[in-house]
This record gives structure tokens, sequence and C-alpha cells, in this order.
């Protein structure tokens, strides 16, 4: 990683504002494994000189965030999520702490957690219902989705004034509102199981789901 840092140093020189490490759509307690670019501006040219850089590391990253230096401030009303968890969980490999400063309002993030919740289990519902039902299809689309509501869960308890940044994540939150995720736990903590294992488990997974959309209108009301 400082490999790529140096080349993004000598190349952009003083137009490299920051790069870091971060996590979002997964909860905090999991590995950094996203990077994030800030540019004084980002240009097309630009985003192919770093794609040239990062094809070396596709492996080890996931896909960058490129912004330039504005974009988080004036995002800070519709992705109070993601900024959140930048400020307190990214990890600043060059230049300047950017999301140190940015402020939340817990307004504007019951707007987005309403959001979130909605969609992402639209897509759910639709994901299941167009690709092909078998053990490897249902499996991604449980483990991948099942992040972005983890880190959904952990902004429905902040509301409550719970900050919770470990593996007792899914515990407490059944404990504050009463609800059983039982599903996310076995997908958390088991091994990849075989598909007549899985399919219950993952219609457990959409009931539970259903069941924190409707348990969401009363929280952020």
């Amino acid at each position: 990683m400082g490999k790529f840092v140096e080349v993004l140093k000598e190349h952009f020189k003083e137009k490299l504002i920051s790069v870091g490490l971060h996590n979002i759509g997964v909860t905090s307690f999991l590995d950094n494994n996203g990077i994030f670019i800030i540019l004084d501006r980002v240009e097309p040219d630009d985003l192919l000189d770093i794609k040239k850089v990062y094809s070396r590391y596709k492996k080890q990253y996931s896909t960058p965030i490129v912004v330039n230096k504005d974009f988080f401030k004036n995002a800070a009303d519709v992705f109070c999520i993601e900024i959140l968890e930048l400020k307190e969980n990214a990890k600043i490999l060059y230049g300047e702490n950017m999301f140190s400063e940015l402020e939340v309002d817990d307004n504007n993030l019951r707007k987005q957690i309403e959001y979130e919740l909605r969609s992402k289990l639209l897509i759910l519902k639709g994901a299941f219902v167009d690709l092909p039902l078998d053990r490897k299809v249902v499996d991604n689309i449980a483990y991948r989705s099942m992040y972005n509501f983890l880190l959904i869960l952990r902004n429905l308890l902040r509301l409550r004034g719970k900050l919770i940044n470990d593996e007792t994540l899914v515990e407490e939150f059944e404990k504050e509102f009463g609800i059983k995720l039982e599903s996310f736990k076995i997908l958390m903590n088991s091994e990849k199981m075989s598909f007549d294992k899985l399919l219950p488990v993952f219609k457990q997974y959409l009931k539970e789901v259903e069941n924190l959309v409707e348990i969401s209108d009363k929280i952020l009301a």
C-alpha cells in the first residue's frame, strides 16, 4: 500500500489532498479494505491514471472512492452513514483528514436510514426473484447484503445513544429493540453452508429484514 501512495504522490503532487483506507458498506470491526483518494479536483484523465495504478492492487482492496476536496462536505446531508464511518474509522495514510470537522444532523441520518432500509430490502427481494436459485448465488446475495444491514443496525443504535463497534453489535441491537436476528448471527458466524441449510436461513433472513423495516418506523418517528 505504501508504494501505491508514493506513486499517487509522485503523479498528482499538490493536487493530492488525502489517501486512506475505509470500510464503508461493512462494519468497522472488519478489516479496512477500501481506498479513498481525495484530489483538489477530479478530471476523467485522473481516473484513468488512478485505474492504471489500482489495477495492481485489485485483489487486496475494493474499488477506490475518488472525489474532490469538497465532495463530502457538500454531501453531509445525504451521505450521513458514510461520513460517520469515515469520520470514526477511516485510516489516513497521507495528507489531510477531511472528515474530522464534518457534522451530521440526526434528522438527516434518520432519513437516510429509512431510505437505505427500504431500498435495500427491495433490491434483496428483486435479486432473490431474478437470479438463479443455487448455493453460490444465494450465498453471495446473503453475505453481501448482510454487511450493509449491519451498518444500518449500527446507526439505528447510534440514534439511541449507543455506538457499538465490535462483534456484539447484533446482540446489543436485539436487546435494545426486542427483535430477534438469528439469521444474521448464523450468517456472520457459520462457515459456508450447503444449499439445503442455506436456503431456510436466507428465507428467515428475508423475514428479519422485513421486521427491521417495520420497527424502523417506530424508531425513526
